[in-house]
């Protein structure tokens, strides 16, 4: 082991070296983490004879495990495949598979995924004779898991959670769901994954016998991401330490984000309560970034009160100053960073791959996409689907689809019972046969709905409903009105809004920047149409189909983002409302989560960070008034490139001249042709011609993307570059 030794620096060293009792390492950002578990197991087993099969590595994805076990195949060769190195639910699987019987269920028990849970919660609603589209099963699902990673029973429910939420009928009818929920899981001998740790727990509780086997078995405990933990995670390493407290947790709570997910920041932070008798010590090395850039984070994060003191160090040169740019809108925000991208491939600093893209929200990926699509850049999206690929977004364009063109099937099966409105698969199958029964389309099946014998006569009227709502709406009539009265008339947002979980709020947040994005292409289209928007959409689409290169820039949330690093890193929309979210401002503990949040994308950055933000933002037809991030204003100024288009609220306009028309000609009121000049609506342009004099003068602008405008002069408002 001295070879290992010597790549260490000295507090990782000492902390490899900790083989006895309990062990708190506060791990930075950057500071190699994973290299101090994997030589702590390969020092236990090599330079002190523990056996591999009495070591219990826990991690929260498959990725970290299989990571883990590399490494250690690499240190100390095949024994390594005796160390339990997985994740807390195939650990708790295993466990159960062997002694699950003495809880009454058989040892063949079935996992639910995700799917088959919402599957079964429909169930559960059937059997109550609840209608689901007034309770969505997602949201039943959402408030379940909670529950259980709280290690909160069906019976304690009401209590614990339902009491918080005073005439509240939904979560009073929360305890009936999650008991006959609980219930017909049991029936099937099934689990969900929350199941796995909760009843793994109740094993421990209910055997001694069993928990004393594992305690002994497990006499080395160590936790990766300790600070991301729930309450029934907490439990079940906390029983398993119990007896030997050869326990050994590493986190960051400078990086506990996932509070939306069930993690308790204060597992990590009360560790040394738990085991008084605990050794601490901080890797603050980072080995990852900047000095620049870990100046930031650290001025950042030292703001927060909830903590436990650290600074982040590193030996790294001090790098180049930290981009700001102020943008006027999204738009502006999006042509920023890819003239960045763009500039730095061209010098052959900077491949595609190297460069990130992180934001607070997924709906602010829209304006991003649009502005890669149209320079031709290939992007991928982590941990979500690109813009026009996501549910909501294919649910509402499938609507506008059947508005202009009622004869497609695809689409209309697609919408017809979304939201539910008691449509079955069955009927939809009846009102297609009869369809092709009769050589017509299946929008004039349902317009002879009634002919259709095999048909229940309530769900004949349902039909009827869905067929009339689509023909009140005219394609002709502006894209944005249709969309946001189709919306109001099919109660489409209402079932995320009743939702009102972390996800439903991304779906609504979506279909508002998908308003956004119509809003924006009337402006550059004034005749715009339904059919025109969706062309426009269809294309874009088929581009991003056509991408298949590895040589991509990244885009992803800031919450996707915790555990990557890239060379280059853009933050985005940091900005009050935004990154911090409108909704953490009232709370201490989520503001500084959101805080939390900014320091894991300011430490995500190797060698080049930029934050940008923007004057406004649109919302559908309208625009708000944005205020740059407190988050901006915890870094030093000095710590910026004084250089950078930071210029609020005016901008440094950059285009390129077109030779074929003329440096000066006609002046009225200021313009000239050639002029680089910026619009409220149609963005960046040059003056082609201008025709007449005063202010009703007529200006005719090319602009970047609306094309060739004609503006009256008194009325243009058109900012000079």
């Amino acid at each position: 082991m001295s070879q290992l030794f010597e790549s260490l620096n000295p507090v990782q060293r000492e902390a490899v070296q900790h083989n006895e009792g309990p062990l708190l390492l506060l791990a930075g950002a950057g500071s190699g983490k994973t290299r101090v578990i994997t030589y702590r197991i390969a020092h236990l087993i090599q330079d002190h004879g523990i056996p591999p099969f009495n070591i219990l590595a826990v991690t929260f994805t498959n990725k970290a495990a299989d990571e883990m076990k590399k490494r250690l195949d690499h240190l100390v060769g095949d024994v390594s495949q005796h160390v339990w190195a997985s994740t807390f639910h195939s650990s708790c699987a295993r466990i159960l598979r062997r002694n699950i019987n003495q809880l009454g269920y058989d040892r063949s028990f079935t996992i639910y995924d995700s799917k088959d849970q919402v599957m079964l919660i429909k169930d559960v609603l059937k059997t109550l004779q609840v209608d689901d589209k007034l309770n969505q099963p997602k949201a039943i699902q959402n408030r379940i898991s909670m529950a259980k990673n709280r290690f909160i029973r069906p019976d304690e429910y009401a209590e614990k959670i339902s009491s918080q939420f005073p005439n509240n009928p939904f979560e009073e009818a929360m305890p009936l769901y999650y008991g006959q929920y609980q219930k017909q899981l049991r029936d099937n001998n099934a689990l969900d994954f929350d199941d796995l740790i909760i009843l793994t727990v109740d094993l421990f509780n209910q055997s001694t016998e069993v928990l004393e086997y594992y305690q002994d078995k497990f006499r080395y405990i160590m936790v990766d991401e300790y600070q991301d933990t729930n309450h029934c995670q907490y439990l079940l390493v906390r029983a398993l330490a119990a007896k030997h407290h050869n326990i050994c947790v590493v986190g960051d709570d400078d990086q506990s984000i996932y509070s939306f997910r069930g993690a308790d920041i204060n597992n990590i932070l009360d560790f040394e309560k738990d085991y008084p008798e605990v050794k601490t010590m901080r890797l603050e090395q980072n080995y990852r970034s900047t000095k620049n850039i870990l100046e930031a984070a650290n001025e950042v994060i030292g703001n927060n009160d909830i903590r436990k003191p650290k600074r982040l160090w590193t030996g790294n040169q001090a790098g180049t100053s930290i981009g700001l740019y102020r943008g006027f809108d999204e738009n502006d925000e999006a042509d920023y960073i890819i003239k960045k991208i763009t500039e730095r491939r061209r010098l052959r600093s900077t491949k595609y791959s190297d460069c990130a893209i992180f934001y607070r929200t997924n709906a602010q990926s829209r304006a991003l996409e649009e502005v890669l699509r149209y320079e031709n850049i290939p992007y991928q999206i982590i941990g979500g689907h690109r813009f026009y690929e996501r549910m909501e977004v294919k649910d509402v364009l499938a609507y506008l689809k059947v508005i202009v063109n009622p004869a497609d099937t695809v689409s209309l099966r697609r919408i017809i019972n979304v939201p539910r409105r008691g449509i079955g698969a069955t009927s939809l199958g009846r009102l297609e046969s009869y369809a092709r029964r009769r050589g017509i389309s299946t929008f004039e099946a349902i317009e002879q709905v009634e002919a259709i014998s095999e048909i229940k006569a309530g769900t004949q009227e349902r039909i009827r409903e869905f067929g009339q709502l689509i023909k009140s709406f005219q394609p002709s009539a502006s894209p944005l009105s249709v969309t946001i009265d189709l919306l109001e008339a099919s109660d489409y947002l209402e079932q995320f809004e009743k939702d009102g979980s972390v996800e439903a709020r991304s779906r609504i947040e979506n279909i508002k920047e998908l308003e956004s994005a119509i809003a924006r292409y009337e402006e550059i289209d004034p005749d715009a149409t339904v059919a025109s928007f969706l062309e426009s959409v269809t294309l874009a689409s088929d581009i991003d189909g056509m991408e298949d290169e590895t040589d991509v820039v990244t885009l992803m949330t800031l919450h996707s983002a915790k555990g990557l690093e890239f060379p280059v890193v853009f933050m985005v929309g940091v900005e009050e409302g935004l990154l911090p979210h409108i909704n953490s401002i009232g709370s201490k503990e989520e503001l500084e989560e959101e805080r939390r949040l900014c320091y894991v994308g300011i430490t995500r950055a190797q060698k080049q960070l930029y934050i940008v933000n923007a004057l406004r933002r649109r919302r559908g037809r309208d625009f708000e008034s944005s205020v740059p991030s407190r988050f901006i204003d915890e870094i030093p100024p000095d710590l910026f490139d004084q250089t950078s288009e930071y210029q609020p609220p005016q901008r440094k306009l950059i285009s390129s001249f077109d030779p074929d028309e003329p440096d000066e000609a006609e002046m009225d009121g200021g313009y000239r042709v050639g002029q680089i000049v910026f619009h409220v609506k149609f963005g960046r342009g040059r003056i082609a011609r201008i025709i007449g004099v005063g202010g009703s003068a007529r200006i005719t602008v090319r602009f970047d993307r609306a094309g060739e405008r004609t503006l009256m002069a008194q009325y243009a408002n058109l900012q000079i570059a």
